[in-house]
């Protein structure tokens, strides 16, 4: 036969709805509480077991072993070295029953006793509610709506918190989880997505905290997977959802069978499947087209109803649109809703365009694209320009640095020649001494007149050469086999003179153009170059004179005494 004790606890348990366990542990924790104010504990914490068949309790005085007393010298606590004292056993963390106290349920029956045991049974509610409802988190729930609290003061004009009914506890529906299109009153029967459920013992509130909302994206999926038994098992698969609670969804759909139809089976015969999923959301469109993995395919899917001419994917998730002119409102659709919903389902940024405004786009970009270029290849053509003359620059700098050196090199024929120039004017000199000392003085008769001979003016011929025929012709054999020899002589020199006029010429040539050359003037022609006539001329003309002298003797009629010899004279021997 049950006890009193265990009586009173049965009808607890089946008053308060909570499991047996759950009010045995907090009548424990009640008398346990009563009896550490008993004198008999001597300050030692109170272990209370109640036995659930009998009903029997049993109340012990006990010590906890620790490591560390603390400062405020908690009841019950025991060092390690005394607990050992008392067991050998003992070790930190145990429990040590130290004495045991009688039962009297007049103890419990105490007005701060039965406050403990209300605020334990609270708190053992609001556990087995969190336990219930921490599961629900991310599901859909079915519940009434309790009441509307309505905002007074500052937010008077915003929409209140609505509570949900849900039997042992209520939900929280807050503003910002609620649909701007739906109207809220008591007695209406909802479905909810479940946000959030909150731990009491966590947040150190009275009681869980359960937040619903109707306009998540995840209340469509789950509403969807109750309507829809192919996405429920897996055959057709919710690859997006971007929703504006109240006004529009959008929501793409990929079938995992070739033989499955997404749109189809999702929309339903007749269209009965997503009319029920309109009906719940309270007249919420919503739109149902295919999953592409081709970005520019899963765009143009995600903004119809309108029509798609180009789709262009930029950087940074930035896609162009190009529509049709007529199109354009359609593709933005209501306050920017279309593109707006498009754009959050496939995660880019789409900047929509007319296709005229386009095309002038285009044709500005081809426009400046050309511009480009040509500056490109007008800049490129004058680095090219600019290393050409460089180039040449560099040329004209070593051709100039080869002039210089050749210049210097002339600098040192023409010293050579000066020097050749002075050796001829030596032998000229030695030449003239000597045909002066050969050419014998003839005897001049008073009255002969001289004569001078057209070729060769310094060569002076008096009447007194009709001398004798013995010496005359033994002097013209002399003579000429000296003038024979001086012919001879005055070739060489010719010669020598020659190259020297021109080895002179070609260096004064040169010595002008070093003179003169500048850098933009580097392939100038020189003018002629006036060589003046040197001191070395005057052996020209003696030999000039000198050659005169004998081909104007040559010319004259034969000499006295050539018959006699009867034929031409020979030279001395």
């Amino acid at each position: 036969m049950k006890s009193d004790m265990m009586l009173a606890v049965l009808q607890l348990a089946a008053e308060r709805d909570l499991p047996l366990e759950s009010v045995v542990s907090v009548v424990e924790e009640a008398i346990s509480a009563a009896y550490k104010r008993d004198a008999g504990a001597d300050g030692n914490d109170v272990a209370v077991k109640i036995d659930t068949n009998t009903g029997e309790v049993t109340i012990n005085t006990v010590v906890h072993v620790v490591d560390y007393v603390d400062d405020e010298g908690q009841q019950g606590q025991v060092m390690l070295d005394q607990a050992r004292q008392m067991s050998p056993d003992a070790d930190v963390g145990d429990t040590l029953v130290v004495g045991e106290l009688e039962f009297t349920p007049q103890r419990i029956a105490s007005r701060a006793t039965s406050q403990f045991l209300k605020q334990r049974l609270r708190a053992a509610e609001r556990q087995i509610v969190f336990e219930q409802f921490a599961d629900k988190e991310g599901e859909m729930i079915s519940a009434p709506v309790r009441r509307v609290e309505s905002n007074r003061g500052e937010h008077a004009d915003s929409r209140g918190t609505v509570i949900i009914d849900l039997g042992k506890a209520d939900a929280y529906l807050p503003e910002n989880e609620q649909s701007q299109s739906e109207r809220y009153r008591a007695g209406m029967e909802l479905k909810y997505y479940v946000v959030r459920v909150s731990n009491p013992n966590d947040d150190n509130e009275d009681r869980p905290e359960i937040v619903v909302s109707r306009s998540h994206p995840d209340l469509l999926r789950r509403l969807m997977e109750n309507e829809v038994p192919e996405i429920k098992s897996g055959l057709v698969e919710i690859k997006g959802i971007a929703r504006a609670a109240g006004a529009r969804s959008k929501v793409a759909v990929s079938s995992n069978r070739r033989d499955v139809d997404p749109i189809g089976a999702c929309v339903g015969l007749r269209g009965i499947r997503v009319q029920n999923v309109v009906t719940e959301l309270m007249g919420e469109k919503i739109d149902i087209l295919e999953w592409s993995e081709d970005t520019p395919t899963y765009i143009t899917n995600a903004l119809s109803p309108a029509a798609v001419d180009q789709v262009t994917v930029l950087q940074d998730d930035t896609v162009e649109v190009v529509v049709p002119d007529s199109a354009l409102p359609l593709a933005i659709g209501s306050n920017g809703q279309n593109v707006e919903l498009a754009g959050r389902l496939t995660r880019t940024r789409i900047d929509i365009k007319k296709s005229s405004e386009y095309a002038e786009e285009q044709l500005l970009l081809q426009q400046q694209l050309e511009a480009a270029e040509a500056e490109a290849r007008a800049a490129a053509e004058a680095e090219a320009k600019a290393a050409e003359a460089e180039k040449m620059a560099a040329v004209a700098v070593a051709e100039a640095a080869e002039v210089v050196s050749e210049v210097e090199d002339v600098a040192e024929e023409v010293t050579v020649a000066e020097d050749v120039v002075a050796e001829v004017s030596d032998v000229e000199d030695s030449v003239v001494d000597e045909v002066e000392v050969a050419v014998p003085e003839v005897p001049v008769a008073p009255s002969a007149p001289t004569i001078f001979t057209p070729s060769s003016p310094l060569t002076q011929v008096s009447a007194a050469e009709e001398a004798p025929a013995e010496v005359e012709e033994e002097s013209d054999a002399d003579l000429e086999l000296e003038l024979e020899e001086l012919e001879e002589q005055l070739r060489e020199i010719e010669e020598k003179e020659q190259e020297r006029l021109e080895a002179a010429r070609e260096a004064q040539e040169r010595a002008d153009l070093d003179q003169f050359i500048k850098s933009d003037e580097i392939w100038a022609v020189p003018g002629e170059l006036d060589v003046e006539e040197d001191e070395a001329a005057s052996g020209l003309k003696f030999a000039e004179d000198i050659a005169g002298f004998r081909d104007s003797d040559s010319e004259r009629a034969p000499r006295r005494g050539s018959g006699r010899r009867g034929g031409p004279r020979s030279s001395r021997r």
